[in-house]
């Protein structure tokens, strides 16, 4: 009970911390009511589906007579607010997320996020000509590990420390801080840059997992990346790039224990393409992973092609060195493939489709590995013009072979989702 209790305490302080951000920023935000460049749009969403794995474990990992399967339901609100003047775009979206269980109510639990970015382009231009600059932040207190994969109308492939895994439930305090910029020297040579600050702490893991013989399962993580280098452009829409990447990555077992360290360097080649209907961008080049020792090729590939004005297809290949939190602590090879395809069958309906597959190898020892394959469909309509309707399907089967724990398991999910947006 001590043990339990201080655990909730724990949860109750990183909250806490969330909470202060939030009116931090709100704070730092211009009177909404003096300046017409700043808007608020709250928006609302009420999802509700079927899972068939709720413990996401393989069922002799579950205590005999357990429920795996379960009715979810989940309101997320959100408060988008957005300012824009003549040398500043910023943006800040703040939301709750609500999850209720049907039978396993042990299971309900209270989530936050907060997701900010700061286009800062034309303000630095006025003190150096030709510098760009943006900030972004996303901070996010969930139980639920998110996937890896997304959309074709969604962002770019998730660089975040969650990438290609899926582990167990477990409270989770995750934060992303970046700032990038460049600078234009001439009209065919630039230089860019950034740097990335992420931390995630994981609290109590729900399930019963310290069952498991003391495994250790989760790793506390806090790492720091950069990335530089030279940009020629050959044309105004072909440019190529060399650019010197490294991660530096302090970890300790999330039960307590000593601190360790890896270091990931990465010389990579770059070339991107880019037209208004389509984007093509290629990278190659060679990680070095210490203290293992270990140098690896590493690269990705990513087109984005609107084939017709209603369809848009998305392919995305990487191979890259990536920290390690889930059963192994350290470093992993991140081996990623993705496809997803968006059609907007009349203008109200639309209907999406993305699948996935992950490949993570641990290091030192290669034979050891995490495999995810996820798929998805889903069916949105926009019932008004601020309400959307959605129904979805998501698959997701996870095998890991590591040493601490080999495990297979599948998952399928059904729902609707309902969406409201005031603008």
């Amino acid at each position: 009970m001590i043990l339990l209790w201080s655990r909730r305490s724990a949860e109750i302080r990183r909250l806490s911390r969330f909470v202060v951000v939030v009116v931090l920023l709100w704070g730092a935000l211009p009177t909404l009511s003096v300046h017409a460049e700043t808007a608020i749009v709250p928006t609302l969403s009420v999802r509700s589906w079927y899972d068939t794995n709720v413990y996401r474990r393989p069922k002799q990992l579950l205590t005999p007579g357990t429920q795996a399967g379960d009715f979810v339901t989940s309101v997320l609100p959100v408060l988008d607010l957005l300012h824009r003047t003549r040398d500043i775009e910023a943006e800040v979206k703040m939301g709750g997320l609500f999850t209720t269980y049907a039978h396993n109510t042990n299971r309900n639990y209270v989530g936050a996020t907060l997701q900010g970015g700061v286009n800062l382009d034309h303000w630095v231009d006025q003190y150096v000509r030709g510098a760009r600059l943006r900030v972004s932040e996303n901070l996010r207190y969930t139980p639920e590990q998110p996937s890896f994969l997304q959309g074709a109308r969604d962002l770019p492939l998730d660089v975040s420390l969650t990438t290609g895994t899926q582990g167990f439930r477990a409270n989770m305090l995750y934060n992303v801080t970046q700032v990038t910029g460049g600078y234009s020297a001439s009209r065919d040579l630039s230089v860019e840059g950034g740097y990335t600050f992420t931390i995630r702490r994981i609290g109590t893991v729900q399930g019963g997992l310290t069952d498991l013989a003391g495994t250790t399962l989760y790793f506390d993580t806090m790492a720091h990346s950069w990335f530089g280098g030279p940009r020629y452009h050959l044309t105004r829409n072909d440019s190529v790039a060399v650019l010197y990447k490294q991660t530096f990555i302090t970890q300790s077992q999330a039960t307590g224990g000593r601190n360790f360290n890896t270091n990931l360097v990465a010389l990579v080649g770059d070339y991107t393409k880019e037209f208004q209907e389509w984007r093509f961008i290629a990278q190659g080049g060679i990680t070095f992973a210490e203290p293992v020792g270990r140098a690896f090729p590493s690269g990705k590939l990513e087109v984005t092609n609107r084939l017709e004005r209603d369809t848009v297809v998305r392919l995305a290949l990487s191979r890259e060195g990536r920290p390690s939190f889930f059963l192994a602590g350290g470093a992993m090879i991140s081996n990623i493939a993705s496809l997803g395809i968006s059609h907007t069958i009349y203008e109200r309906l639309t209907l999406d489709g993305t699948v996935g597959y992950a490949y993570n190898e641990y290091f030192p020892n290669t034979n050891q590995s995490l495999k995810n394959f996820t798929a998805s469909s889903r069916l949105s309509y926009k019932l008004t013009r601020d309400i959307t309707g959605q129904i979805f399907y998501i698959f997701q089967n996870i095998d890991s072979t590591a040493s601490s724990l080999e495990f297979q398991y599948s998952r399928n999910q059904v729902g609707f989702m309902l969406s409201a947006e005031w603008k």
